[in-house]
Protein backbone atom coordinates (compact mmCIF):
# COMPACT_ATOMS: atom_id res chain seq x y z
CA UNK A 1 0.00 0.00 0.00
CA UNK A 2 2.69 2.31 0.99
CA UNK A 3 6.73 2.25 1.40
CA UNK A 4 9.54 5.17 1.93
CA UNK A 5 12.69 4.79 3.27
CA UNK A 6 11.74 4.16 6.90
CA UNK A 7 9.05 1.76 6.53
CA UNK A 8 6.37 0.33 4.17
CA UNK A 9 2.82 -0.80 5.06
CA UNK A 10 1.03 -3.86 3.93
CA UNK A 11 -2.83 -4.26 3.37
CA UNK A 12 -3.66 -8.08 3.45
CA UNK A 13 -7.34 -9.49 2.78
CA UNK A 14 -8.28 -11.46 5.58
CA UNK A 15 -11.20 -13.61 7.03
CA UNK A 16 -11.86 -11.99 10.71
CA UNK A 17 -13.13 -14.63 13.59
CA UNK A 18 -16.88 -14.42 12.75
CA UNK A 19 -16.07 -15.51 9.19
CA UNK A 20 -16.45 -12.71 7.59
CA UNK A 21 -13.95 -10.60 5.16
CA UNK A 22 -11.98 -8.01 6.20
CA UNK A 23 -8.75 -6.21 5.57
CA UNK A 24 -5.84 -5.69 7.97
CA UNK A 25 -3.05 -3.09 7.84
CA UNK A 26 0.26 -3.87 9.21
CA UNK A 27 3.07 -1.27 9.35
CA UNK A 28 6.74 -2.57 9.29
CA UNK A 29 9.64 -0.08 10.09
CA UNK A 30 12.10 -2.32 10.18
CA UNK A 31 13.73 -3.32 13.71
CA UNK A 32 15.02 -0.83 16.74
CA UNK A 33 17.46 -0.79 19.13
CA UNK A 34 17.15 1.05 22.31
CA UNK A 35 20.21 2.21 24.53
CA UNK A 36 20.32 2.50 28.53
CA UNK A 37 23.86 4.30 28.65
CA UNK A 38 24.97 4.45 31.95
CA UNK A 39 28.44 6.67 32.99
CA UNK A 40 30.64 5.78 35.99
CA UNK A 41 28.32 7.83 38.16
CA UNK A 42 25.46 5.95 37.07
CA UNK A 43 24.02 9.00 35.18
CA UNK A 44 21.90 8.01 32.13
CA UNK A 45 22.13 9.66 29.05
CA UNK A 46 18.37 10.81 27.11
CA UNK A 47 17.99 12.47 24.65
CA UNK A 48 14.80 15.32 23.82
CA UNK A 49 13.17 15.27 20.72
CA UNK A 50 10.37 16.24 18.49
CA UNK A 51 7.87 13.20 18.00
CA UNK A 52 5.83 14.26 14.89
CA UNK A 53 3.36 11.62 15.28
CA UNK A 54 2.18 12.97 18.83
CA UNK A 55 3.09 16.62 18.19
CA UNK A 56 5.48 17.37 20.96
CA UNK A 57 9.07 17.21 22.56
CA UNK A 58 9.41 14.44 24.88
CA UNK A 59 12.74 12.28 26.83
CA UNK A 60 13.60 9.24 25.94
CA UNK A 61 16.39 6.97 25.85
CA UNK A 62 18.81 7.06 22.40
CA UNK A 63 17.34 4.79 20.37
CA UNK A 64 17.16 4.38 16.20
CA UNK A 65 16.21 1.78 13.61
CA UNK A 66 18.69 -1.03 12.71
CA UNK A 67 19.33 -1.22 8.90
CA UNK A 68 18.59 -4.83 7.51
CA UNK A 69 21.28 -7.08 8.19
CA UNK A 70 22.89 -5.01 10.72
CA UNK A 71 24.53 -6.67 13.86
CA UNK A 72 22.48 -5.06 16.31
CA UNK A 73 24.70 -3.86 18.97
CA UNK A 74 26.77 -1.94 16.41
CA UNK A 75 23.40 -0.40 15.22
CA UNK A 76 23.14 -0.01 19.28
CA UNK A 77 26.71 1.56 19.21
CA UNK A 78 26.04 3.47 16.34
CA UNK A 79 22.99 5.05 17.38
CA UNK A 80 24.47 5.99 20.73
CA UNK A 81 27.68 8.00 19.16
CA UNK A 82 24.81 9.57 16.67
CA UNK A 83 22.47 10.77 19.11
CA UNK A 84 24.60 11.91 22.00
CA UNK A 85 28.26 11.26 20.68
CA UNK A 86 28.61 8.76 23.65
CA UNK A 87 30.69 5.64 23.03
CA UNK A 88 32.55 3.03 25.21
CA UNK A 89 35.94 1.40 25.33
CA UNK A 90 34.87 -2.29 25.09
CA UNK A 91 32.36 -4.36 23.78
CA UNK A 92 32.25 -6.13 27.10
CA UNK A 93 30.88 -2.57 28.44
CA UNK A 94 27.42 -3.69 26.41
CA UNK A 95 24.39 -6.45 27.10
CA UNK A 96 21.19 -6.84 25.00
CA UNK A 97 18.94 -6.35 28.45
CA UNK A 98 15.44 -7.08 26.15
CA UNK A 99 13.46 -7.40 23.26
CA UNK A 100 10.00 -6.44 22.72
CA UNK A 101 7.57 -5.80 20.00
CA UNK A 102 6.40 -2.27 20.55
CA UNK A 103 2.98 -2.54 19.29
CA UNK A 104 1.90 -5.90 17.91
CA UNK A 105 -1.69 -5.00 16.62
CA UNK A 106 -0.32 -3.11 14.09
CA UNK A 107 3.60 -3.28 13.29
CA UNK A 108 5.78 -5.85 13.43
CA UNK A 109 8.77 -3.97 15.20
CA UNK A 110 10.65 -5.59 17.85
CA UNK A 111 13.08 -3.18 19.74
CA UNK A 112 16.46 -4.26 21.16
CA UNK A 113 17.18 -2.72 24.26
CA UNK A 114 20.98 -2.68 24.91
CA UNK A 115 22.71 -1.75 28.51
CA UNK A 116 25.80 0.05 27.74
CA UNK A 117 28.06 0.67 30.91
CA UNK A 118 30.92 2.96 31.21
CA UNK A 119 29.69 5.29 28.78
CA UNK A 120 31.91 8.46 28.09
CA UNK A 121 31.29 11.63 26.28
CA UNK A 122 32.10 12.55 23.24
CA UNK A 123 30.59 14.65 19.92
CA UNK A 124 27.13 13.54 19.04
CA UNK A 125 27.25 12.63 15.08
CA UNK A 126 22.96 13.77 14.59
CA UNK A 127 21.48 12.82 11.00
CA UNK A 128 19.63 16.26 9.40
CA UNK A 129 16.51 15.15 11.30
CA UNK A 130 18.27 14.68 14.36
CA UNK A 131 19.29 18.33 14.21
CA UNK A 132 16.73 19.66 17.01
CA UNK A 133 17.72 16.77 19.51
CA UNK A 134 19.23 17.73 22.79
CA UNK A 135 21.33 14.82 25.01
CA UNK A 136 21.33 15.46 28.53
CA UNK A 137 22.45 13.36 31.56
CA UNK A 138 20.21 12.19 34.59
CA UNK A 139 21.43 10.06 38.00
CA UNK A 140 19.50 6.69 36.92
CA UNK A 141 17.81 6.77 40.30
CA UNK A 142 15.92 9.78 39.15
CA UNK A 143 15.00 9.01 35.87
CA UNK A 144 13.51 5.67 37.74
CA UNK A 145 11.38 7.82 40.60
CA UNK A 146 10.15 9.50 36.86
CA UNK A 147 9.19 5.68 35.84
CA UNK A 148 7.35 5.02 38.93
CA UNK A 149 5.85 8.30 39.24
CA UNK A 150 4.37 7.52 34.97
CA UNK A 151 6.19 10.40 33.95
CA UNK A 152 7.53 8.73 31.49
CA UNK A 153 5.80 8.55 27.71
CA UNK A 154 7.55 6.20 25.74
CA UNK A 155 7.32 2.53 26.35
CA UNK A 156 10.55 1.76 25.55
CA UNK A 157 12.06 4.03 27.37
CA UNK A 158 10.04 3.07 30.49
CA UNK A 159 11.03 -0.31 29.40
CA UNK A 160 14.87 0.08 29.09
CA UNK A 161 14.93 2.58 32.69
CA UNK A 162 13.40 -0.91 34.55
CA UNK A 163 15.75 -3.14 33.03
CA UNK A 164 18.91 -0.68 33.89
CA UNK A 165 17.28 0.05 37.19
CA UNK A 166 16.97 -4.11 37.69
CA UNK A 167 20.94 -4.83 36.37
CA UNK A 168 22.08 -1.94 38.67
CA UNK A 169 20.47 -2.37 42.11
CA UNK A 170 17.89 -5.98 41.01
CA UNK A 171 15.49 -4.38 43.20
CA UNK A 172 11.73 -2.86 41.80
CA UNK A 173 11.32 -0.54 44.74
CA UNK A 174 13.54 2.79 44.98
Amino acid sequence: MYRNRWLHVTEYQVIRPDGQQGIYGVVNPGDNVTIAALDDDERLWLIRDFFYPIQRYTWSLPSGSAEAGEDLLRAAQRELTEEVGAFTISDDDWSLIGAYYTTPGIATQRSYLYLARHARPGVAQREGSEQAMTAHQLPLREVYEQLLRGELENAVTALGVLHAWLATHGALHS
